[in-house]
């Protein structure tokens, strides 16, 4: 049997020769573009096309089984570390060979991450394909594209409600949407060859109500390549989540860009459904912005530009929403602002609302917003 000592020194060889692969691997990237470009725009779309095939013919989320069965290691782990530190007397490295396995795996959780996804956060696919950036804008450009964002948003109400002042009536479920979502890729890759959508993996997260707390709406596994969707709340958003968790399968990591990839898609879309989600939810990212800017402008905003079905929905929404509202959730919303840092976005969890300098900014350009 293999000595404490022993065992320490060998743990602490292969964090050394985990750590020196990763850094070797990024810093691969960053000094030779070559590689760089192999890995955005051959290894990656291949790999993760592969990805999908793999777990999407699997009806529930593979990659929410591999997070339970992730926190049940966590769980054990820590059992066994705090254990092992009652019982230092008795195994006097107990505690020091179970740390030094959590961070050897840990490492290597990380590597993996960096190698399948991790690196495209350091590249801008919606700069490169459209040419359009974050950038600093005027007040009126906000307000002239809420005005353009509510007056699309009543319309599509209008045509699934039959009226403007009724909330919509029904909705396309889960499965509808998700047979959707690719068609409306693929009609929009002729154009943007980055959108071209394959082998599609969209399931329901297993997790449900519980993401509620934090306020998930959807998220994306990198280890398996799946989008997980929150189908719980009112599902008036559930196109524009969709796409926007398909825009990260496809390489948009950044959240404002995923944000922009799922609006174009959704709003271009020949279903006024998709084109009312893509709406709605631009309509809340850009009235929140404004809120911080003009507070004033944005309430007299809010109260005349939507009509009184449009706002039966928001109710409904902000209703749901609030039953789950509690004190983790601001702590929920820092782990993942830091997450985000993390990764290339500096401003953290806030750069979501960026998605309202991407649309600006197309407007700039196109003369119009998608659509």
């Amino acid at each position: 049997m293999e000595k404490p000592v022993a065992k320490i020194s060998t743990k602490i060889l292969y964090i050394s020769v985990a750590a020196f692969l990763v850094v070797l691997f990024q810093l691969s990237i960053a000094w030779f573009p070559p590689l760089r470009d192999f890995y955005l725009f051959s290894f990656y779309p291949a790999m993760a096309s592969f990805m999908r095939m793999l777990t999407g013919w699997c009806p529930f989320s593979i990659g929410d089984v591999l997070y339970i069965l992730a926190g049940v290691w966590l769980l054990w782990g820590a059992v066994r570390f705090i254990r092992n530190l009652l019982q230092v007397r008795k195994k006097k490295y107990a505690w020091l060979i179970t740390l030094l396995r959590f961070m050897l795996i840990a490492l290597c959780g990380y590597g993996l991450f960096m190698g399948i996804w991790g690196l495209n956060y350091r590249y801008n696919r919606l700069y490169a394909q459209l040419g359009i950036r974050s950038e600093d804008f005027p007040t009126t450009a906000l307000t002239a594209l809420c005005d353009t964002l509510a007056t699309r948003m009543n319309r599509e109400h209008e045509i699934l409600a039959g009226s403007d002042t009724l909330p919509t009536p029904h909705f396309l479920n889960f499965s509808q949407v998700i047979e959707k979502v690719p068609e409306n890729y693929q009609r929009l890759a002729a154009e943007i060859p980055g959108l071209h959508y394959r082998f599609p993996s969209i399931k329901p997260s297993l997790f449900g109500y519980l993401i509620n707390y934090a306020g998930i709406t959807g998220y994306f596994n990198p280890f398996t390549g799946e989008g997980q969707i929150n189908t719980t709340p009112m599902p008036v958003s559930l196109p524009f989540t969709t796409c926007h968790e398909v825009a990260h399968q496809l390489g948009f990591a950044k959240e404002e860009d995923a944000n922009f990839v799922g609006y174009l898609v959704a709003a271009t879309s020949p279903d006024p459904y998709f084109r009312y989600a893509a709406h709605f939810e631009m309509f809340l990212y850009g009235i929140n912005v404004l809120s911080f800017r003009e507070p004033v402008m944005a309430d007299s905003l809010w109260n005349t530009l939507i009509t009184k079905g449009v706002r039966k929905d928001y109710d409904t929404d902000f209703a749901f929403y609030d039953k789950f509202r509690t004190s983790i959730r601001p702590i929920l919303n820092e782990f993942y602002d830091q997450y985000l840092k993390a990764n290339e976005q500096s401003k953290g969890i806030r750069s979501y609302n960026d998605v309202v300098s991407l649309l600006i900014n197309y407007m700039a350009q196109k003369g119009k917003l998608p659509g």
